[in-house]
């Protein structure tokens, strides 16, 4: 139960906290869960998308000033998929340029944690009065299964659940070749997309077999993959 003196919402989100620096990362998580919040955190762009195939994030705060300017990349790549509530924190004087890159909300530099909480209320207060889109896709990271729309699940190895976390968690948006092989196995790796293939091979093998319908993931030819289908978000 979320503390009535933060105004946030019931249920409460679970937020993604992307700070390259650990020391700033690691007290705001201390502040967020001190308040009864889940939060975890990741150090940049592909840490978050590792983790984030395996947990949950409703909100998103990072840092716009992430190493290689990924923080207003990362802004862009997850503003149109909608499953986030996104929040940046900034330097004065950059709020427009998080809200161009897609950032619903900003706080700014250094982070006072009364206002950041008072926006990440805001924020979630307004998510949770929009309407949920009924039939969708949806991750039961309990499995840890797929569940399709019409409720028909089927148990997904820990490769599989990072494959189409990362795949739903973007929906609509392709994944290049590089972008999955980094999601599966790690930025040195050195196994190829060759082992994507196999794995999406297997998967719609299954979905056929354990669920009836295919798997609407699609190949987008010289670039990589993308979830056609209908995610369903905030599923209880």
């Amino acid at each position: 139960m979320a503390s009535s003196a933060l105004l946030i919402p019931d249920p409460a989100p679970t937020l993604a906290v992307v700070v390259q620096d650990q020391r700033q990362r690691e007290t705001l998580l201390d502040q967020l869960r001190s308040r009864g919040l889940a939060a975890w955190g990741a150090d940049g762009e592909l840490s978050f998308y590792r983790e984030l195939a395996v947990r949950q994030a409703d909100l998103v705060l990072l840092d716009l000033d992430l190493p290689e300017a990924c923080g207003p990349a990362l802004l862009r790549h997850l503003a149109p998929a909608g499953r986030q509530v996104l929040m940046a924190m900034v330097e004065p004087g950059r709020e427009s340029q998080a809200r161009e890159a897609g950032a619903q909300g900003c706080v700014p530099k250094p982070v006072n944690f009364q206002q950041l909480l008072y926006g990440i209320a805001m924020l979630w207060e307004n998510r949770c009065q929009q309407a949920v889109r009924p039939g969708g896709w949806w991750l039961d990271p309990e499995g840890p299964r797929l569940v399709a729309p019409d409720g028909k699940g089927m148990h997904l190895t820990t490769t599989e659940q990072r494959l189409m976390g990362g795949l739903m968690a973007c929906y609509g948006q392709t994944l290049s070749k590089e972008q999955l092989v980094t999601l599966l196995w790690g930025k040195y790796s050195d196994r190829d997309y060759h082992g994507v293939e196999v794995l999406l091979s297997r998967l719609r093998r299954k979905a056929l077999k354990e669920l009836g319908q295919p798997l609407p993931v699609r190949a987008v030819q010289a670039v990589g993959l993308v979830f056609s289908g209908q995610v369903t978000p905030n599923v209880p």
